[in-house]
Protein backbone atom coordinates (compact mmCIF):
# COMPACT_ATOMS: atom_id res chain seq x y z
CA UNK A 1 0.00 0.00 0.00
CA UNK A 2 1.15 3.60 -0.68
CA UNK A 3 2.69 5.92 2.16
CA UNK A 4 0.41 8.42 3.52
CA UNK A 5 2.11 11.65 3.27
CA UNK A 6 0.63 13.78 6.81
CA UNK A 7 1.47 17.21 5.22
CA UNK A 8 -1.16 19.68 4.72
CA UNK A 9 -2.47 20.69 0.57
CA UNK A 10 -4.43 23.78 0.71
CA UNK A 11 -6.62 24.38 -2.65
CA UNK A 12 -4.21 24.55 -5.62
CA UNK A 13 -4.06 27.73 -7.57
CA UNK A 14 -2.19 28.26 -10.55
CA UNK A 15 -1.25 31.09 -12.49
CA UNK A 16 -3.84 32.12 -15.16
CA UNK A 17 -6.79 32.26 -12.38
CA UNK A 18 -8.93 29.29 -11.00
CA UNK A 19 -8.17 26.31 -8.83
CA UNK A 20 -6.58 23.69 -9.92
CA UNK A 21 -7.42 22.62 -13.60
CA UNK A 22 -9.75 25.65 -14.10
CA UNK A 23 -7.35 28.20 -15.99
CA UNK A 24 -7.68 28.61 -19.81
CA UNK A 25 -4.39 26.57 -20.58
CA UNK A 26 -5.33 23.98 -17.74
CA UNK A 27 -8.61 23.41 -19.52
CA UNK A 28 -7.49 22.93 -22.97
CA UNK A 29 -4.39 21.08 -22.45
CA UNK A 30 -6.33 18.86 -19.88
CA UNK A 31 -8.66 18.07 -22.35
CA UNK A 32 -6.66 17.42 -25.39
CA UNK A 33 -4.03 15.27 -23.60
CA UNK A 34 -6.93 12.98 -21.94
CA UNK A 35 -8.36 12.94 -25.50
CA UNK A 36 -4.60 12.09 -27.04
CA UNK A 37 -3.82 9.35 -24.18
CA UNK A 38 -7.25 7.71 -25.30
CA UNK A 39 -6.71 7.88 -28.25
CA UNK A 40 -3.22 6.66 -28.62
CA UNK A 41 -4.31 4.12 -25.87
CA UNK A 42 -7.20 2.48 -28.55
CA UNK A 43 -4.06 3.17 -31.39
CA UNK A 44 -1.75 0.42 -29.74
CA UNK A 45 -4.56 -2.06 -28.24
CA UNK A 46 -5.84 -2.25 -32.20
CA UNK A 47 -1.67 -2.07 -33.25
CA UNK A 48 -1.13 -5.16 -30.90
CA UNK A 49 -4.44 -7.12 -32.34
CA UNK A 50 -3.22 -6.73 -35.68
CA UNK A 51 0.20 -7.60 -35.40
CA UNK A 52 -1.07 -10.81 -32.99
CA UNK A 53 -3.80 -11.50 -35.61
CA UNK A 54 -1.17 -11.83 -38.32
CA UNK A 55 1.31 -13.90 -36.76
CA UNK A 56 -1.70 -16.61 -35.36
CA UNK A 57 -3.30 -16.50 -39.26
CA UNK A 58 0.37 -17.53 -40.41
CA UNK A 59 0.70 -20.06 -37.78
CA UNK A 60 -2.12 -21.66 -38.47
CA UNK A 61 -1.70 -21.98 -41.75
CA UNK A 62 2.00 -23.41 -41.54
CA UNK A 63 0.04 -25.95 -38.64
CA UNK A 64 -2.57 -26.86 -41.19
CA UNK A 65 0.06 -26.99 -44.02
CA UNK A 66 2.18 -29.68 -41.98
CA UNK A 67 -0.89 -31.69 -41.20
CA UNK A 68 -2.59 -32.42 -44.63
CA UNK A 69 0.83 -31.82 -46.39
CA UNK A 70 -0.85 -29.28 -48.97
CA UNK A 71 1.21 -26.31 -49.18
CA UNK A 72 0.13 -22.50 -50.20
CA UNK A 73 -3.74 -23.21 -48.78
CA UNK A 74 -4.14 -19.31 -47.97
CA UNK A 75 -2.66 -16.39 -50.03
CA UNK A 76 -2.63 -12.69 -49.24
CA UNK A 77 -6.20 -11.56 -50.12
CA UNK A 78 -7.49 -14.92 -47.75
CA UNK A 79 -5.35 -13.28 -44.92
CA UNK A 80 -6.30 -10.02 -45.51
CA UNK A 81 -10.14 -10.84 -45.05
CA UNK A 82 -9.29 -13.11 -42.03
CA UNK A 83 -7.11 -10.68 -40.37
CA UNK A 84 -10.41 -8.09 -41.40
CA UNK A 85 -13.04 -10.47 -40.01
CA UNK A 86 -11.15 -10.89 -36.81
CA UNK A 87 -10.24 -7.00 -36.17
CA UNK A 88 -13.62 -5.88 -37.86
CA UNK A 89 -15.33 -8.04 -34.75
CA UNK A 90 -12.81 -7.06 -32.25
CA UNK A 91 -14.01 -3.40 -32.80
CA UNK A 92 -17.84 -4.18 -33.12
CA UNK A 93 -17.66 -5.84 -29.66
CA UNK A 94 -15.66 -2.59 -28.16
CA UNK A 95 -12.60 -3.52 -27.44
CA UNK A 96 -11.04 -0.40 -28.33
CA UNK A 97 -13.39 1.50 -27.08
CA UNK A 98 -11.96 3.75 -24.18
CA UNK A 99 -14.42 2.53 -21.75
CA UNK A 100 -13.35 1.00 -18.46
CA UNK A 101 -12.76 -2.58 -18.18
CA UNK A 102 -10.20 -4.99 -16.31
CA UNK A 103 -7.81 -7.21 -17.73
CA UNK A 104 -10.02 -10.35 -17.19
CA UNK A 105 -13.46 -8.53 -18.71
CA UNK A 106 -11.06 -8.39 -21.61
CA UNK A 107 -10.28 -11.71 -21.93
CA UNK A 108 -14.18 -12.34 -22.04
CA UNK A 109 -14.87 -9.89 -24.52
CA UNK A 110 -11.98 -11.07 -26.50
CA UNK A 111 -13.01 -15.11 -26.42
CA UNK A 112 -16.38 -13.81 -27.18
CA UNK A 113 -15.37 -12.43 -30.40
CA UNK A 114 -13.11 -15.19 -31.06
CA UNK A 115 -16.41 -17.60 -31.03
CA UNK A 116 -17.91 -15.54 -33.40
CA UNK A 117 -15.35 -15.23 -35.77
CA UNK A 118 -15.09 -18.66 -35.92
CA UNK A 119 -18.92 -19.03 -36.67
CA UNK A 120 -18.88 -16.70 -39.34
CA UNK A 121 -15.40 -17.34 -41.00
CA UNK A 122 -16.74 -20.88 -41.00
CA UNK A 123 -19.78 -19.75 -42.99
CA UNK A 124 -18.23 -18.24 -45.27
CA UNK A 125 -15.25 -20.53 -46.07
CA UNK A 126 -17.75 -23.66 -46.41
CA UNK A 127 -19.04 -23.23 -49.95
CA UNK A 128 -16.14 -21.27 -51.45
CA UNK A 129 -12.92 -23.40 -49.69
CA UNK A 130 -11.35 -26.86 -49.44
CA UNK A 131 -11.74 -29.11 -46.19
CA UNK A 132 -8.28 -27.87 -45.13
CA UNK A 133 -8.61 -24.22 -45.79
CA UNK A 134 -11.74 -23.96 -43.75
CA UNK A 135 -9.55 -25.98 -40.53
CA UNK A 136 -7.78 -22.86 -40.81
CA UNK A 137 -10.27 -20.35 -39.11
CA UNK A 138 -10.74 -22.28 -35.75
CA UNK A 139 -6.90 -22.38 -35.45
CA UNK A 140 -6.52 -18.66 -35.68
CA UNK A 141 -9.47 -18.80 -33.49
CA UNK A 142 -7.60 -20.95 -30.90
CA UNK A 143 -4.55 -18.84 -31.40
CA UNK A 144 -5.62 -15.77 -31.80
CA UNK A 145 -7.31 -14.83 -28.17
CA UNK A 146 -3.69 -16.22 -26.46
CA UNK A 147 -1.45 -14.11 -28.68
CA UNK A 148 -3.70 -10.84 -28.38
CA UNK A 149 -4.45 -11.61 -24.44
CA UNK A 150 -0.32 -11.68 -24.21
CA UNK A 151 0.93 -8.89 -25.93
CA UNK A 152 -1.97 -7.01 -24.64
CA UNK A 153 -0.50 -8.37 -20.88
CA UNK A 154 3.07 -6.79 -21.83
CA UNK A 155 2.06 -3.49 -23.89
CA UNK A 156 0.25 -2.67 -20.17
CA UNK A 157 2.98 -3.18 -18.01
CA UNK A 158 4.81 -1.22 -20.22
CA UNK A 159 2.32 1.48 -20.34
CA UNK A 160 2.08 1.62 -16.95
CA UNK A 161 5.40 2.21 -16.02
CA UNK A 162 5.30 5.02 -18.83
CA UNK A 163 2.07 6.66 -17.32
CA UNK A 164 0.38 6.28 -20.30
CA UNK A 165 -2.20 3.84 -19.48
CA UNK A 166 -4.78 4.67 -16.99
CA UNK A 167 -7.98 7.00 -16.97
CA UNK A 168 -7.50 10.57 -14.70
CA UNK A 169 -9.91 10.53 -11.69
CA UNK A 170 -10.87 12.83 -9.31
CA UNK A 171 -12.30 11.61 -5.72
CA UNK A 172 -15.45 12.96 -4.76
CA UNK A 173 -14.72 13.97 -0.88
CA UNK A 174 -12.27 14.83 1.98
CA UNK A 175 -13.34 12.24 4.41
CA UNK A 176 -11.64 9.29 5.32
CA UNK A 177 -13.14 6.76 2.73
CA UNK A 178 -11.80 9.03 0.00
CA UNK A 179 -8.29 9.09 1.32
CA UNK A 180 -8.65 5.57 1.62
CA UNK A 181 -9.41 4.96 -1.80
CA UNK A 182 -6.88 7.15 -3.15
CA UNK A 183 -4.39 5.06 -1.33
CA UNK A 184 -5.57 1.86 -3.29
CA UNK A 185 -5.68 3.24 -6.41
CA UNK A 186 -2.11 4.59 -5.95
CA UNK A 187 -0.98 1.17 -4.74
CA UNK A 188 -2.87 -1.05 -7.57
CA UNK A 189 -2.64 1.02 -11.17
CA UNK A 190 -3.69 -2.05 -13.37
CA UNK A 191 -7.16 -0.70 -11.74
CA UNK A 192 -6.89 1.74 -14.91
CA UNK A 193 -7.47 4.71 -12.53
CA UNK A 194 -4.75 7.00 -11.96
CA UNK A 195 -6.48 9.89 -8.80
CA UNK A 196 -5.05 13.24 -9.65
CA UNK A 197 -6.80 14.99 -6.38
CA UNK A 198 -10.19 15.50 -4.49
CA UNK A 199 -12.94 17.63 -4.62
CA UNK A 200 -14.12 18.89 -1.59
CA UNK A 201 -17.81 18.20 -1.11
CA UNK A 202 -18.27 20.13 2.67
CA UNK A 203 -19.05 17.04 4.39
CA UNK A 204 -16.21 17.99 6.99
CA UNK A 205 -17.25 21.09 9.11
CA UNK A 206 -15.06 23.80 9.78
CA UNK A 207 -11.49 23.28 8.84
CA UNK A 208 -11.86 20.40 6.03
CA UNK A 209 -8.28 20.68 4.74
CA UNK A 210 -6.59 20.82 8.01
CA UNK A 211 -8.41 17.79 8.69
CA UNK A 212 -7.33 15.79 5.79
CA UNK A 213 -4.85 13.79 5.31
CA UNK A 214 -3.73 13.23 1.45
CA UNK A 215 -2.18 10.86 -0.33
CA UNK A 216 0.89 10.64 -2.34
CA UNK A 217 1.40 9.96 -5.53
CA UNK A 218 4.42 7.64 -7.14
CA UNK A 219 6.52 11.16 -8.19
CA UNK A 220 5.85 11.22 -3.98
CA UNK A 221 3.77 14.71 -4.35
CA UNK A 222 0.72 14.79 -1.92
CA UNK A 223 -2.33 14.59 -4.54
CA UNK A 224 -4.00 18.52 -3.97
CA UNK A 225 -7.46 19.15 -3.01
CA UNK A 226 -8.96 20.59 -6.55
CA UNK A 227 -11.65 22.64 -5.52
CA UNK A 228 -15.12 22.33 -4.13
CA UNK A 229 -17.91 20.24 -5.19
CA UNK A 230 -20.00 23.75 -6.30
CA UNK A 231 -17.19 25.67 -8.01
CA UNK A 232 -14.84 23.31 -9.31
CA UNK A 233 -14.80 21.97 -12.61
CA UNK A 234 -12.83 19.27 -15.04
CA UNK A 235 -12.29 20.29 -18.38
CA UNK A 236 -11.09 17.66 -19.09
CA UNK A 237 -8.26 17.28 -16.92
CA UNK A 238 -10.00 14.04 -15.27
CA UNK A 239 -11.64 11.54 -17.42
CA UNK A 240 -13.77 10.48 -14.18
CA UNK A 241 -15.44 11.61 -10.91
CA UNK A 242 -15.01 8.75 -8.36
CA UNK A 243 -17.41 8.60 -5.40
CA UNK A 244 -16.11 6.51 -2.55
CA UNK A 245 -19.54 5.52 -1.56
CA UNK A 246 -23.54 5.45 -2.16
CA UNK A 247 -23.58 7.57 1.42
CA UNK A 248 -21.38 10.69 -0.58
CA UNK A 249 -23.49 11.32 -3.36
CA UNK A 250 -24.98 14.78 -4.03
CA UNK A 251 -28.69 15.18 -2.97
CA UNK A 252 -28.93 16.59 -6.37
CA UNK A 253 -27.43 14.88 -9.32
CA UNK A 254 -26.89 17.90 -11.49
CA UNK A 255 -24.06 19.01 -9.02
CA UNK A 256 -22.23 15.88 -10.44
CA UNK A 257 -22.90 16.32 -14.06
CA UNK A 258 -21.45 20.05 -13.63
CA UNK A 259 -18.40 18.52 -12.21
CA UNK A 260 -17.71 18.11 -16.73
CA UNK A 261 -15.84 14.30 -16.69
CA UNK A 262 -16.53 11.38 -19.12
CA UNK A 263 -17.94 9.13 -16.68
CA UNK A 264 -18.80 9.08 -12.99
CA UNK A 265 -18.52 6.18 -10.95
CA UNK A 266 -19.79 5.29 -7.34
CA UNK A 267 -17.33 2.98 -5.49
CA UNK A 268 -18.60 0.48 -2.92
CA UNK A 269 -17.00 -2.10 -0.88
CA UNK A 270 -18.71 -5.91 -0.98
CA UNK A 271 -16.03 -7.30 1.07
CA UNK A 272 -15.33 -11.03 0.73
CA UNK A 273 -18.61 -11.48 -1.78
CA UNK A 274 -17.85 -12.89 -5.52
CA UNK A 275 -17.43 -9.45 -7.89
CA UNK A 276 -17.28 -11.59 -11.01
CA UNK A 277 -20.48 -11.81 -12.97
CA UNK A 278 -22.21 -9.16 -11.13
CA UNK A 279 -25.31 -7.50 -12.61
CA UNK A 280 -27.05 -4.15 -12.15
CA UNK A 281 -30.42 -4.52 -12.08
CA UNK A 282 -33.07 -1.34 -11.80
CA UNK A 283 -35.75 -2.39 -9.53
CA UNK A 284 -38.24 -0.05 -9.05
CA UNK A 285 -36.99 3.30 -7.49
CA UNK A 286 -33.80 1.25 -6.44
CA UNK A 287 -30.54 0.18 -8.07
CA UNK A 288 -29.80 -3.27 -6.87
CA UNK A 289 -26.45 -5.19 -7.53
CA UNK A 290 -27.56 -9.20 -8.09
CA UNK A 291 -24.22 -11.70 -7.11
CA UNK A 292 -23.68 -14.20 -9.49
CA UNK A 293 -24.24 -17.74 -7.91
CA UNK A 294 -22.61 -19.34 -5.43
CA UNK A 295 -19.00 -18.18 -4.61
CA UNK A 296 -16.39 -21.16 -5.71
CA UNK A 297 -18.91 -22.75 -8.02
CA UNK A 298 -16.34 -24.70 -9.46
CA UNK A 299 -16.32 -28.63 -10.48
CA UNK A 300 -13.64 -30.82 -9.20
CA UNK A 301 -13.63 -33.12 -11.99
CA UNK A 302 -13.28 -30.28 -14.33
CA UNK A 303 -10.76 -28.25 -12.61
CA UNK A 304 -8.59 -31.82 -12.35
CA UNK A 305 -9.06 -32.74 -15.56
CA UNK A 306 -8.10 -29.50 -16.74
CA UNK A 307 -4.71 -29.36 -13.82
CA UNK A 308 -3.76 -32.92 -15.51
CA UNK A 309 -4.06 -32.28 -19.47
CA UNK A 310 -1.84 -28.69 -19.17
CA UNK A 311 0.62 -30.42 -16.54
CA UNK A 312 1.58 -33.18 -18.82
CA UNK A 313 1.77 -31.52 -21.97
CA UNK A 314 3.87 -28.16 -20.16
CA UNK A 315 6.04 -30.76 -18.29
CA UNK A 316 6.76 -32.35 -21.77
CA UNK A 317 7.95 -29.05 -23.36
CA UNK A 318 9.93 -27.61 -20.17
CA UNK A 319 11.89 -30.99 -19.61
CA UNK A 320 14.61 -29.63 -21.62
CA UNK A 321 14.82 -26.48 -19.77
CA UNK A 322 14.80 -27.78 -16.40
CA UNK A 323 18.09 -30.13 -17.39
CA UNK A 324 19.90 -27.73 -18.22
CA UNK A 325 18.81 -25.44 -15.58
CA UNK A 326 19.90 -28.39 -13.32
CA UNK A 327 23.38 -28.19 -14.91
CA UNK A 328 23.88 -24.52 -14.16
CA UNK A 329 22.88 -24.88 -10.58
CA UNK A 330 25.79 -27.57 -10.47
CA UNK A 331 28.25 -25.35 -11.65
CA UNK A 332 27.14 -22.56 -9.89
CA UNK A 333 27.41 -24.81 -6.20
CA UNK A 334 28.06 -28.25 -6.57
CA UNK A 335 25.18 -30.46 -4.79
CA UNK A 336 21.71 -31.51 -5.66
CA UNK A 337 19.94 -29.32 -8.48
CA UNK A 338 16.53 -30.33 -6.97
CA UNK A 339 15.14 -29.81 -3.51
CA UNK A 340 11.94 -30.38 -1.47
CA UNK A 341 10.39 -28.17 0.67
CA UNK A 342 7.60 -28.70 2.97
CA UNK A 343 4.70 -26.50 2.70
CA UNK A 344 1.01 -26.17 3.84
CA UNK A 345 -1.83 -28.24 1.59
CA UNK A 346 -5.44 -28.14 1.38
CA UNK A 347 -6.83 -28.85 4.48
CA UNK A 348 -3.55 -28.11 6.35
CA UNK A 349 -2.44 -31.20 4.68
CA UNK A 350 1.77 -31.07 4.83
CA UNK A 351 2.89 -31.46 1.06
CA UNK A 352 6.55 -31.36 -0.27
CA UNK A 353 7.06 -29.64 -3.24
CA UNK A 354 9.95 -29.80 -5.85
CA UNK A 355 11.85 -26.85 -6.91
CA UNK A 356 14.82 -26.16 -8.70
CA UNK A 357 17.75 -24.91 -5.96
CA UNK A 358 18.24 -21.01 -6.33
CA UNK A 359 20.39 -21.13 -2.86
CA UNK A 360 23.44 -21.70 -1.56
CA UNK A 361 23.72 -24.77 0.63
CA UNK A 362 23.75 -23.61 3.83
CA UNK A 363 21.24 -20.74 2.72
CA UNK A 364 19.69 -20.82 6.26
CA UNK A 365 22.93 -20.07 7.85
CA UNK A 366 23.39 -17.13 5.47
CA UNK A 367 19.78 -15.73 6.38
CA UNK A 368 20.22 -16.17 9.89
CA UNK A 369 23.09 -14.28 10.03
CA UNK A 370 21.60 -11.21 8.06
CA UNK A 371 18.79 -11.22 10.01
CA UNK A 372 20.21 -11.48 13.61
CA UNK A 373 23.08 -8.33 12.05
CA UNK A 374 20.72 -6.02 10.01
CA UNK A 375 17.88 -4.64 11.48
CA UNK A 376 16.65 -3.23 7.95
CA UNK A 377 16.63 -6.39 6.37
CA UNK A 378 14.39 -8.07 9.38
CA UNK A 379 11.97 -5.69 9.67
CA UNK A 380 11.76 -6.15 5.51
CA UNK A 381 11.47 -9.88 6.23
CA UNK A 382 8.56 -9.93 8.65
CA UNK A 383 6.89 -7.87 6.07
CA UNK A 384 7.00 -9.87 2.88
CA UNK A 385 8.89 -12.74 4.00
CA UNK A 386 11.46 -11.87 1.30
CA UNK A 387 14.61 -9.63 0.67
CA UNK A 388 15.24 -7.34 -2.14
CA UNK A 389 18.70 -7.97 -1.87
CA UNK A 390 19.37 -11.99 -0.58
CA UNK A 391 22.58 -13.25 0.13
CA UNK A 392 21.44 -16.93 -0.01
CA UNK A 393 20.93 -16.66 -3.59
CA UNK A 394 23.39 -18.27 -6.20
CA UNK A 395 24.92 -15.69 -8.26
CA UNK A 396 23.33 -15.54 -11.71
CA UNK A 397 21.51 -18.63 -12.46
CA UNK A 398 19.68 -18.34 -8.90
CA UNK A 399 18.97 -14.66 -9.85
CA UNK A 400 17.44 -15.82 -13.21
CA UNK A 401 15.24 -18.19 -11.94
CA UNK A 402 13.65 -16.72 -8.86
CA UNK A 403 12.92 -13.72 -11.55
CA UNK A 404 11.45 -15.32 -14.36
CA UNK A 405 9.92 -18.27 -12.23
CA UNK A 406 11.61 -21.45 -13.58
CA UNK A 407 12.68 -22.88 -10.22
CA UNK A 408 8.90 -23.95 -10.29
CA UNK A 409 9.08 -25.67 -12.92
CA UNK A 410 9.49 -29.18 -11.60
CA UNK A 411 6.15 -28.46 -9.40
CA UNK A 412 4.13 -29.61 -12.49
CA UNK A 413 4.99 -32.83 -11.44
CA UNK A 414 3.20 -31.83 -7.70
CA UNK A 415 0.02 -31.09 -10.34
CA UNK A 416 -0.10 -34.26 -11.73
CA UNK A 417 0.37 -36.12 -8.56
CA UNK A 418 -2.72 -33.95 -7.36
CA UNK A 419 -0.19 -32.20 -4.61
CA UNK A 420 -1.79 -28.96 -6.30
CA UNK A 421 -3.52 -27.68 -9.02
CA UNK A 422 -2.30 -25.62 -11.90
CA UNK A 423 -3.99 -21.83 -10.03
CA UNK A 424 -4.42 -21.54 -7.09
CA UNK A 425 -2.80 -19.69 -3.87
CA UNK A 426 0.33 -20.40 -3.56
CA UNK A 427 1.57 -23.03 -1.16
CA UNK A 428 3.04 -20.95 1.67
CA UNK A 429 5.57 -22.72 4.35
CA UNK A 430 3.49 -23.24 8.00
CA UNK A 431 5.99 -20.01 9.66
CA UNK A 432 4.12 -17.79 6.36
CA UNK A 433 0.57 -18.86 7.09
CA UNK A 434 0.99 -18.59 10.94
CA UNK A 435 1.43 -14.67 9.79
CA UNK A 436 -2.39 -14.45 9.31
CA UNK A 437 -5.52 -14.86 10.81
CA UNK A 438 -7.55 -17.92 11.85
CA UNK A 439 -10.35 -17.36 9.58
CA UNK A 440 -8.16 -16.74 6.63
CA UNK A 441 -5.87 -19.80 6.87
CA UNK A 442 -9.11 -22.09 6.85
CA UNK A 443 -10.55 -20.14 3.93
CA UNK A 444 -7.49 -20.69 2.45
CA UNK A 445 -6.83 -24.38 3.05
CA UNK A 446 -10.56 -25.28 1.77
CA UNK A 447 -9.18 -25.02 -1.82
CA UNK A 448 -5.50 -26.54 -3.17
CA UNK A 449 -2.74 -24.69 -3.66
CA UNK A 450 -1.61 -23.65 -6.98
CA UNK A 451 1.60 -23.33 -9.32
CA UNK A 452 0.36 -20.15 -10.59
CA UNK A 453 -2.55 -17.28 -9.19
CA UNK A 454 -3.54 -13.79 -9.17
CA UNK A 455 -0.50 -12.75 -6.83
CA UNK A 456 1.94 -14.50 -9.45
CA UNK A 457 0.46 -12.15 -12.54
CA UNK A 458 -0.07 -8.87 -10.48
CA UNK A 459 1.79 -7.97 -7.48
CA UNK A 460 4.25 -10.88 -7.15
CA UNK A 461 6.84 -9.72 -4.24
CA UNK A 462 5.41 -6.46 -4.24
CA UNK A 463 2.93 -7.23 -2.16
CA UNK A 464 2.80 -7.61 1.29
CA UNK A 465 0.48 -10.16 3.26
CA UNK A 466 -2.57 -7.72 3.49
CA UNK A 467 -1.47 -7.63 -0.17
CA UNK A 468 -1.21 -11.48 -0.32
CA UNK A 469 -4.45 -12.35 1.19
CA UNK A 470 -6.80 -9.69 -0.14
CA UNK A 471 -5.87 -11.38 -3.74
CA UNK A 472 -6.14 -14.73 -2.28
CA UNK A 473 -9.69 -14.01 -1.35
CA UNK A 474 -10.55 -12.74 -4.52
CA UNK A 475 -9.35 -15.99 -6.21
CA UNK A 476 -11.24 -18.37 -4.02
CA UNK A 477 -14.48 -16.41 -4.01
CA UNK A 478 -14.39 -15.92 -7.89
CA UNK A 479 -12.88 -18.88 -8.48
CA UNK A 480 -14.32 -20.68 -11.72
CA UNK A 481 -12.87 -22.02 -15.23
CA UNK A 482 -12.73 -18.97 -16.82
CA UNK A 483 -10.52 -17.31 -14.42
CA UNK A 484 -8.14 -20.26 -14.07
CA UNK A 485 -7.87 -19.54 -17.81
CA UNK A 486 -7.05 -16.43 -18.11
CA UNK A 487 -4.63 -16.90 -15.04
CA UNK A 488 -3.14 -19.68 -16.81
CA UNK A 489 -2.74 -17.59 -20.30
CA UNK A 490 -1.36 -14.55 -18.66
CA UNK A 491 1.41 -16.12 -16.41
CA UNK A 492 4.04 -15.83 -18.80
CA UNK A 493 3.54 -12.06 -20.14
CA UNK A 494 3.86 -11.71 -16.00
CA UNK A 495 6.79 -13.63 -16.18
CA UNK A 496 8.30 -12.40 -19.37
CA UNK A 497 8.11 -8.11 -17.94
CA UNK A 498 9.24 -9.81 -14.12
CA UNK A 499 7.08 -7.06 -12.45
CA UNK A 500 7.55 -7.60 -8.69
CA UNK A 501 9.49 -10.84 -9.34
CA UNK A 502 12.60 -11.67 -6.68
Amino acid sequence: MSNVDARVVPRSSRPGGGPFGVGGESRRGGLFENETRRRLLATILFGSDFVSGTIAIVAAAVIVDVATGQAGLIGGTQTGLVLLLLLGINCALGLYRSNITDLMERFRLRVTATLLFVFLGVVMWIRAGSLAELAIVPVVGAIAPVLGLWTEHLLRIWLAKSGVCGRTAAILGTAANSSALARLLLSQPGCGLRPIGFIDDGSLSGNAVDEFVPQQDDTGVALPVLGTLDGWSSKGRADVIIVPDCGSLPPNPAALHRLGAQHVLVATQLGEFPTFGLQVRNAGCLVAMELNGKPGNYSKELKRAVDVAFALALLLLAAPVVALLALAIKLADPGSAFYGQWRVGQFGRPIRIIKLRTMYRDAEQRLEYVLANDPDLRKQWQQHFKLVQDPRILPRVGSLMRRTSLDELPQLWNVIRGDMSLVGPRPFPAYHLDAFDPEFRTLRASVPPGLTGVWQISSRSNGDLEVQRSEDIFYIRNRSLWLDLYILIATLPAIIGATGAK
